[in-house]
């Protein structure tokens, strides 16, 4: 099994098991493209105890993520992950979405133990 269908398949299993028939009707996960260019997650973690544990955390850096110093163009390789509003956030560039799914795995793992 690749790096990729293990990070997805896990995702998936995440998924499922935040299904009560209540939070996904206010709550879910979005991946979208960015347009300089790279990926956008957004998974809603709010009244889960990791929107408690990580609020306001940046959870993870790499390389030099679009910010107004830099225009908005971020280096080669960059990803930024965050808890915002309720949300697990990350961004990062085109090669970056299976590293951006990791650091929601790791959150989500680490709050387990």
């Amino acid at each position: 099994m690749s790096e990729v269908e293990d990070q997805l398949g896990w995702l998936e299993r995440w998924y499922q098991e935040q299904c009560d028939g209540e939070w996904e009707h206010d709550c879910g996960i979005t991946i979208e493209t960015l347009d300089n260019p790279g990926w956008l997650v957004k998974i809603d973690v709010q009244g889960l105890e990791l929107e408690a544990i990580a609020h306001g955390r940046v959870l993870a850096i790499v390389g030099e993520p679009p910010n107004d110093t830099n225009g908005n163009v971020g280096g080669p390789i960059w990803m930024l992950c965050k808890i915002e509003s309720g949300k697990f956030v990350g961004a990062g560039d085109p090669t970056q979405l299976r590293g951006i799914l990791a650091q929601f795995r790791i959150l989500v793992e680490a709050q387990a133990t």
